[in-house]
């Protein structure tokens, strides 16, 4: 599988995913993304073959229930991360720990497709 981390995520936690051989892309840090809707990144996540990271539930789960419904154009996964989720600095490592394990646990393209996932 690979990643899209919506633009709350630091691009610190894509380049350390990448070290380790995942193909993550961040929105944060690329000026002609930073700016896009939502549906403007879930459209660049589909046509990448790539999965959203977000915490932006209010806006992602309707997008998500959107691209999921008979006729949608589907999608390659969502993995939510929960509003209390922390997302410090400090917190950086803990946040890499668990993409890696989803990661590990979809390593396939396809293997979250219109599904979904929580940290």
């Amino acid at each position: 599988m690979k990643l899209l981390l919506d633009g709350m995520l630091t691009p610190a936690i894509a380049r350390e995913l990448r070290a380790r051989g995942h193909d993550v892309e961040a929105v944060a840090g690329h000026p002609d993304r930073e700016a896009l809707s939502d549906p403007e990144v879930m459209a660049i996540a589909r046509a990448e073959h790539r999965a959203v990271v977000t915490n932006n539930l209010r806006d992602y789960r309707p997008l998500h229930h959107e691209a999921i419904v008979p006729g949608g154009p589907g999608h390659f996964g969502m993995i939510f991360m929960p509003g209390g989720y922390r997302r410090t600095r400090a917190d950086t490592g803990r946040i890499v720990a668990a993409l890696g394990a989803k990661l590990a646990l979809y390593p396939g393209e396809r293997d979250l497709a219109n599904g979904e996932a929580w940290l």
